[in-house]
């Protein structure tokens, strides 16, 4: 696990820093700052995360098991972990090996490799075109946040999207061009601000119950917090080959 942690989430930090770096261009920001200011927020928020830590490892009870309180299950480490299991102690041959039971999804490399071709060959003299609008690397990228990502993620970034990147856009393009990226940055950030707030001002000091409404019971009610599978388990309680 410490492997695929320092492999993996180095690569993938480099391509994110990269794709900054890539739009901080395009804004003509002057690359070495920008790298200065990469690496002061690196910094900082690797610190922060290592405090915030700790004090959740001592303070929150059962925190990262499905009995935790208010929910910290810790659903992007739970499936870090469960992968390097399956990556690891298992090995990919067991999944995805010459008569394995994952298989047939080998050919997934060739259709995202060959899918974005014949749109791009499609659209490319239809300015009009709603092909032009789509970009299969996007998607499938997106997919790989599933799990532990749900429905409620996706649902509320594409309704977010579609209006500022298609209604406001073409009815406010100045604005759009002006504000759209600073509007970004000052959702996100906050979101993170509220979260903080809302976490010891009314979550952390257990006054949750006199603000219980619709609003903070209605996501309780679907199979994204129920955790509902698609399939149950056949009669046996197993699934998968019957050897490994």
């Amino acid at each position: 696990m410490v492997f695929v942690t320092y492999g993996y989430i180095s690569s993938a930090q480099g391509i994110k820093f990269a794709a900054d770096l890539k739009l901080g261009h395009y804004m003509k920001i002057p690359p070495r700052l920008l790298f200065q200011v990469q690496i002061a927020a690196t910094i900082v928020s690797s610190c922060t995360q290592i405090g915030v830590l700790n004090w959740m490892f001592r303070n929150v009870r059962g925190i990262c098991t499905p009995e935790a309180v208010n929910g910290f299950t810790c659903p992007f480490a739970r499936v870090h972990f469960n992968g390097s299991i399956l990556w690891g102690v298992v090995g990919p041959g067991e999944f995805f090996g010459q008569g394995a039971m994952y298989r047939p999804l080998i050919w997934c490399f060739l259709v995202g490799g060959i899918l974005p071709i014949p749109v791009w060959l499609y659209a490319r003299n239809r300015k009009n075109s709603i092909a032009r609008h789509i970009n299969f690397p996007v998607i499938f990228g997106t997919m790989s946040w599933i799990p532990p990502a749900t429905g409620l993620n996706f649902s509320v970034w594409a309704v977010v999207c579609y209006v500022f990147n298609y209604h406001i856009r073409r009815r406010a393009g100045a604005w759009w061009a002006k504000y759209t990226m600073t509007l970004s940055a000052a959702l996100d950030s906050g979101l993170a601000f509220g979260i903080v707030v809302i976490f010891f001002a009314i979550i952390y000091p257990n006054v949750m119950g006199a603000f219980s409404w619709w609003g903070t019971e209605v996501h309780k009610q679907g199979c994204d917090w129920n955790a509902c599978p698609y399939k149950g388990l056949p009669e046996d309680g197993r699934f998968g080959p019957t050897e490994w």
